[in-house]
């Protein structure tokens, strides 16, 4: 079945101050005291800000949400992520901490980004195919078969 989701993934404390910023994010919280806040069409279009500021080649990344994560990533790393079916590992990924861009944004090419973004986000490598897998359920999820109690 495919899937995307685009999303920004940090500590559940750094996304629940975001989501204060945005009342119509919806909140996904992960293993390991992380969340995330995917990128709905709603969300995408209500962060919409004329910018020259790059897009980082993501497929849906609003323009000028760098400067907005950037300045998130102030209080704490936080990261933007693309996972689809085809690239269950990420398709594209980034990591912003302390106004800037500090890994990637990486592509397969460069490995595994979702895992190399979870990692720098500090959960535990023996963690890591735990939140694979809740990332994957949430993705999966549909109002017929929604995602397991937790996510």
């Amino acid at each position: 079945m495919p899937y995307e989701l685009n999303a920004l993934i940090a500590t559940d404390e750094l996304i629940t101050v975001v989501a204060a910023e945005l009342p119509i994010a919806r909140v996904a919280r992960l293993p390991h005291g992380l969340a995330l806040i995917p990128m709905t069409d709603e969300l995408h279009h209500a962060l919409q800000q004329p910018s020259t500021a790059p897009d980082y080649d993501f497929k849906r990344f609003p323009s000028g949400f760098a400067m907005r994560i950037a300045g998130w990533s102030k209080a704490a790393p936080i990261a933007f992520a693309e996972i689809d079916a085809e690239h269950p590992t990420g398709r594209r990924a980034a990591l912003w901490y302390d106004g800037r861009i500090t890994l990637g944004p990486l592509t397969p090419a460069d490995g595994a980004p979702l895992a190399r973004i979870l990692h720098d986000l500090g959960a535990p490598a023996t963690g890591l195919q735990e939140l694979a897998d809740a990332l994957d359920a949430l993705c999966r999820a549909t109002p017929e078969n929604p995602a397991p109690p937790g996510n």
